[in-house]
């Protein structure tokens, strides 16, 4: 009797352990194919992704006043925020970005000017020009500037509603007062923002003024929302310690 309650014992536990085995060899099976997936997904991803490449890079920090009037598809004047102010007006208050006048004399702008061409194997249906770093720097078209900043506002985003082929090229115009220099030298101070013909959003990392752009990477809607609208921003000034 008690042979056969060893047997039925050890045949039961020897099941057991062959179900198990078998179950994880499975489980490592899965993995293995969602690796592969996963890795084909973005292999996919990667080469038909909007892609902007520097084609050409004029320099004119160091010389004041060229390049200023050269016409370009986005012509960006980078502001330096002075101060702001958050009134208590409504139940959130309001924020007033608060600018150097003398930062608007043209005659003062030092500029870069890049050519961009889409490299990648997708149209792109917009592009963005997007500030990162929001706590200190604006951005405002050129030809507006002074006026937008006497309005008070912060702008952290330049739009180029325009279709943008696969190999056509744009111009881009980077603008600053010569004595208020904003670069990214260790983190990207702008990116461009691109929204592909299937609606997918993009960000690609730009370390203006210098010819230095990262490859792009695909982000969802609410985080390119975060990056262009000024709602986040205006929260952390009301409330620094979230920066």
């Amino acid at each position: 009797m008690d042979n056969i309650v060893e047997l039925v014992i050890s045949a039961v536990a020897g099941g057991i352990i062959t179900l198990l085995t078998t179950w994880i060899l499975e489980r490592r099976k899965e993995k293995r194919e969602d690796r592969k997936e996963e890795k084909k997904k973005q292999e996919e991803i990667a080469q038909n992704r909007p892609e902007m490449a520097i084609v050409d890079f004029k320099d004119y920090i160091e010389r004041p006043g060229y390049g200023i009037k050269q016409k370009c598809d986005i012509e960006v004047f980078v502001a330096h925020i002075s101060n702001v102010t958050v009134t208590d007006e409504g139940k959130s208050g309001v924020v007033y970005a608060n600018y150097d006048e003398e930062d608007f004399d043209s005659k003062k702008w030092s500029c870069v000017i890049y050519t961009f061409e889409n490299k990648g194997k997708t149209d792109i249906s917009m592009l963005d020009i997007i500030c990162t770093y929001k706590r200190d720097t604006c951005i405002f078209p050129c030809g507006f500037a002074r006026e937008m900043a006497k309005e008070n506002v912060l702008n952290y985003r330049l739009c180029h509603d325009k279709k943008v082929r696969v190999g056509e090229t744009i111009t881009v115009k980077f603008c600053y007062h010569s004595e208020r220099i904003c670069t990214g030298i260790f983190t990207a101070n702008m990116v461009i923002g691109m929204e592909d013909d299937r609606g997918g959003r993009w960000l690609q990392p730009l370390f203006a003024p210098l010819e230095k752009v990262y490859d792009s990477y695909k982000v969802s809607y609410k985080e390119y929302r975060d990056e262009v609208l000024v709602d986040k921003a205006e929260e952390c000034f009301k409330k620094p310690w979230l920066w």
